[in-house]
């Protein structure tokens, strides 16, 4: 804190709360406050945070960094397992879109490891998925497809990223989080069976709207801290046609993508929902999904149950839901999995 330089205007910054800031590291971006509408900084990167350091700038409501210093608030976050980042919440909505929006040039602009890539794509889809949680039904598709390109493109340039996904991966069950997450194993999953980079791209669009029909469900249901109830659960089986009548009535034709959403919680052994349909009858799009979608949620631990380890939940679809699942498609999971 030995200077205040006043910075350039016309950079974009982002808040986040000074809980950001871990008590003995070194920071490796620069940070700022706000003051008579300018931006000054604060803290220089390479600063020691000391206790008296966060006590001298405790009054501060926030701390903003650059937007092009992000992947390295990621990087800061991951290093010290700050499994929150509090900033990125307080963004507007339209900041969010932007976001994603902009992902591919912002990627560009930056140097760093492809564990920081791939944690800016997580977290830049992550938090356009939770404002989508949270609004009405009109879908920011052209953000959504961004998202998914980078996504992609992250499959492309490293196979071999479970590991590193399930490090950025938060413990904590919400729908965007595993809305995400689903969109990742089905994109790294579509990429491991040999599908076109077309269908690849629109399993991950599928894959992050598989769950969008919730934002019809009542939260009471949704967010209910122990097992639903027969009529709660009920109400639950809803989501998917839910979420192929929002997809259609977003201008959303392309049926591989429509059929993923609507049939992902149908099972091959005919027990699965809304149709009940078997065996080769689901679509491909659908059988992926489902076998994601599931794996993810055994993965994530709720507040009534654990969690199982990736190599335990795949031992639990191969053994008691052999029936339910495309076991070439667990067997493909298996294999990767082995890889590391």
């Amino acid at each position: 804190m030995a200077r205040i330089v006043q910075r350039d205007i016309t950079n974009k910054y982002i808040p986040y709360k000074l809980d950001i800031l871990v008590k003995e590291t070194i920071l490796s971006f620069d940070c700022y406050i706000k003051r008579h509408g300018d931006y000054v900084i604060i803290i220089e990167a390479g600063t020691y945070i000391s206790k008296a350091l966060l006590e001298k700038i405790d009054g501060n409501k926030a701390v903003y960094v650059v937007k092009t210093d992000s992947e390295k608030v990621n990087k800061y976050r991951i290093d010290h397992e700050i499994i929150d980042l509090p900033g990125e919440k307080t963004l507007s909505e339209k900041e969010v879109v932007k976001a994603a929006l902009d992902l591919s040039e912002t990627l560009c602009n930056v140097i760093g490891t492809f564990k920081e890539r791939l944690s800016l794509v997580y977290t830049t889809t992550s938090n356009l998925m939770q404002t989508i949680d949270n609004v009405d039904e009109k879908l920011p598709l052209d953000a959504l497809h961004a998202c998914v390109i980078q996504l992609v493109k992250c499959v492309n340039l490293e196979m071999n990223m479970i590991p590193m996904l399930f490090n950025i991966i938060p413990d904590e069950y919400t729908t965007h989080y595993h809305s995400t997450n689903v969109a990742f194993f089905a994109v790294i999953l579509a990429n491991s069976i040999h599908l076109s980079e077309e269908e690849i791209i629109d399993i991950g669009f599928a894959g992050l709207l598989h769950d969008i029909g919730k934002i019809r469900i009542a939260p009471t249901i949704l967010l209910k801290p122990t097992r639903l109830d027969e009529e709660e659960y009920k109400s639950i089986k809803y989501h998917p046609e839910f979420g192929y009548e929002i997809l259609k009535d977003n201008g959303i034709t392309n049926q591989r993508i429509l059929n993923g959403v609507r049939f992902h919680h149908e099972r091959l052994d005919g027990s699965g929902y809304p149709k009940g349909l078997r065996g080769k009858l689901i679509p491909k799009y659908a059988r992926v999904l489902g076998m994601c979608d599931a794996f993810d949620a055994l993965t994530t631990k709720r507040t009534f149950r654990n969690n199982y380890s990736s190599y335990e939940a795949l031992l639990v679809m191969k053994q008691e839901m052999v029936f339910q699942f495309d076991k070439d498609y667990i067997n493909t999971f298996i294999q990767l999995l082995r890889q590391h």
